[in-house]
């Protein structure tokens, strides 16, 4: 199998669609100039056992043999088995389609073509996604190199099996946290620069309020950040904070701090400098930009426009947090909020004199 092909499974019953698939491999490989290595599994049984995690795309018809859902059941598969594959459905029977596990969509049959799923499945795999999350991906190699430099080694080994002994739950907890920061290490010396969705966890994987938590204001008023430190936020056994008043602080619309921030300017140079000074948050120190994505419009959060409310009043005004901001970028908005409202300042020194003096040195 060439490792620049991408591996696409076909669970296809219709022996006419099998060879117009082939023909389509052809044809896209002396297009795009890149290879397909196509698995076709002809029968629910064969498709059951033939997928696995190391596809880069699977197309994959509902009826098999002649029956009517059948395909749903190796898309389940592919779910519940926790494979990362970009999944189509394409059938004569979309109305039969488990919807929701149909990663790249449900497609009709004699409307859309292998070639368009082919392209589809490319793009994705130029992202890196699937050499990154699939079975042959970066996070199975590095994983690997974890699992065999740092914690299989005896000293290592030994102390875990001792946590494990007194707490298997937790101990499990813990070395999640451990595989995963050594993951980030491999990232420490990287120097690119970071893309607006990275700073974002959409949706959020854990329910409840959170520090850089994004809620929406159940009345329309726009959008709000939690600022609250994570200790705050504990939930106690009773079922409560371990705070009564939770702070929030607005998110203002990018227009009007950029209106706000150019002012009387001009020149289109000096405009576009104060806008890159402004997104570096080094325009004032009470705005921080949170960039706009597909699923959020950005704005900037404004350190003076924040409130408290007791929990029961959050619940009431607030929408549960539908984004949440990660790790890297809470921590630096929390530093500079402390940092803004920590400020003293010193009363101002009559200075003339030094400046007439300085400003005669060469």
């Amino acid at each position: 199998m060439n490792e620049e092909a991408l591996r696409i499974l076909l669970v296809e019953d219709c022996e006419e669609d099998v060879k117009i698939c082939q023909g389509a491999v052809r044809r896209f490989k002396d297009e795009s100039h890149r290879d397909i290595d196509l698995v076709v599994c002809k029968t629910l049984n064969e498709g059951l056992d033939k997928v696995d995690n190391y596809f880069d795309g699977a197309i994959i018809d509902l009826r098999l043999n002649g029956g009517g859902s059948e395909g749903n059941e190796v898309i389940r598969k592919i779910k519940e088995s926790y494979f990362r594959i970009p999944v189509a459905i394409l059938t004569g029977t979309p109305a039969n389609a488990d919807s929701d596990d149909a990663y790249l969509g449900i497609f009709m049959k004699g409307e859309t073509s292998y070639t368009y799923l082919f392209n589809q499945f490319a793009a994705i795999y130029d992202t890196g996604l699937t050499r990154i999350l699939g079975g042959r991906g970066r996070i199975e190699e590095t994983l690997s190199r974890v699992f065999q430099e740092c914690l299989l080694p005896e000293k290592s080994r030994e102390k875990w099996i001792e946590y494990g002994k007194e707490s298997p739950e937790q101990t499990e907890k813990a070395l999640l946290r451990h595989t995963v920061n050594h993951l980030m290490h491999l990232l420490d010396d990287d120097t690119d620069l970071f893309k607006p969705e990275e700073v974002y966890i959409f949706p959020p994987l854990l329910e409840g309020i959170r520090t850089g938590g994004i809620v929406r204001s159940k009345e329309g008023n726009g959008c709000f950040v939690i600022l609250n430190p994570a200790c705050d936020l504990v939930i106690r056994k009773n079922g409560s904070f371990k705070t009564d008043c939770i702070l929030v602080v607005e998110v203002v619309k990018k227009e009007t701090v950029a209106g706000i921030a150019l002012g009387g300017t001009v020149k289109p140079d000096k405009k576009k400098a104060k806008v890159g000074e402004l997104l570096k948050n080094n325009h004032a120190n009470y705005y921080h930009w949170l960039p706009p994505t597909v699923f959020f419009e950005g704005g900037f959060l404004d350190f003076r426009h924040i409130r408290t409310v007791s929990p029961e009043e959050f619940g009431q005004e607030f929408e549960q947090p539908h984004i949440q901001i990660s790790s890297p970028f809470v921590k630096d908005i929390i530093a500079r909020f402390s940092s803004y409202y920590a400020r003293q300042g010193q009363p101002e020194i009559e200075n003339a004199a030094f400046v007439e003096e300085l400003a005669q040195l060469n």
